[in-house]
């Protein structure tokens, strides 16, 4: 009972300096954690500015009178949309400490753009000093696929990344502004059409930062700047017809490239979860 009561005491600790030198293995090192699988989902506003660019419109006529000079050859005209908020949504998987993969869509609201003056003065110089503004708009909507990088440490409650990636960009909701009317010998016409964007495949790249509430919180703000490289074509088909007697008179159809090559500018919030595996 004495030597019972005296190797229980000496024994117990060593038993767990031995079982956890053996769970080490043969190099004496504790085994590392099981790796973390973390998921972000993040929400929020995006700032989207598209580029403005000079484009070359070239004309294929499609009908008119027989004494209508239907060769209206070539012209340039600015494209310059506006500036306008949409919003984001994104998923991400960070399968290691430092690189993660993700997927957003960005819902752009309706950018106005176009410099009118170029247009009506190549379709009658008559149109020269009226009206003037923007000439279309249209909605993007911006899929994109990223490979991320976190140069810190997962524990860090600061978060920069990097990223690049490939987006798809299409365009809705297009709609050719009004062009007004135009009074010749007193027969009311108006000049009016369609206009076309077409949907890219192109590059992307983003740099953020995610501000996380603290160690055991599961929320966090998204702060990203992000560069979308798309190059689609632009198409207007336009007609000129006689408000009195319902005829349209000319059709044209004119295209061209226009990069717009958006930036947009991220602030949303994120809710992060993991599990072991």
């Amino acid at each position: 009972m004495k030597m019972t009561r005296i190797l229980i005491p000496v024994m117990t600790p060593l038993a767990l300096a031995i079982s956890s030198v053996a769970s080490a293995g043969p190099a004496g090192y504790a085994p590392p954690p099981p790796p973390t699988q973390e998921f972000k989902v993040r929400i929020g506003g995006a700032y989207i500015s598209p580029n403005s660019d000079n484009v070359t419109f070239a004309d294929r006529f499609l009908f008119g009178p027989d004494d209508f000079d239907d060769d209206w050859g070539a012209f340039r005209s600015n494209v310059d949309p506006s500036d306008e908020w949409g919003w984001f949504i994104n998923v991400e998987w960070r399968a290691t400490d430092h690189m993660s993969v993700s997927l957003s869509y960005t819902d752009g609201d309706r950018h106005t753009g176009g410099d009118r003056r170029g247009w009506f003065y190549r379709f009658n110089p008559d149109f020269g000093d009226r009206r003037r503004g923007d000439f279309a708009r249209w909605k993007p909507q911006i899929t994109a696929a990223y490979l991320n990088y976190y140069p810190l440490d997962p524990s860090c409650m600061i978060q920069p990344y990097m990223g690049v990636g490939i987006n798809y960009t299409d365009f809705t909701d297009e709609r050719l502004r009004d062009w007004g009317w135009y009074d010749d010998d007193d027969a009311f016409q108006r000049w009016d059409g369609r206009v076309n964007l077409g949907d890219n495949w192109g590059y992307t790249w983003q740099i953020g930062v995610d501000f996380n509430f603290g160690h055991d919180s599961s929320w966090l703000i998204n702060l990203a700047a992000i560069y979308y490289d798309v190059d689609t074509d632009i198409e207007v088909n336009s007609f000129w017809y006689d408000v009195d007697d319902n005829n349209d008179l000319y059709r044209h159809r004119f295209g061209g490239d226009y990069l717009f090559d958006p930036w947009s500018f991220n602030l949303g919030v994120g809710y992060k979860f993991d599990f072991h595996w």
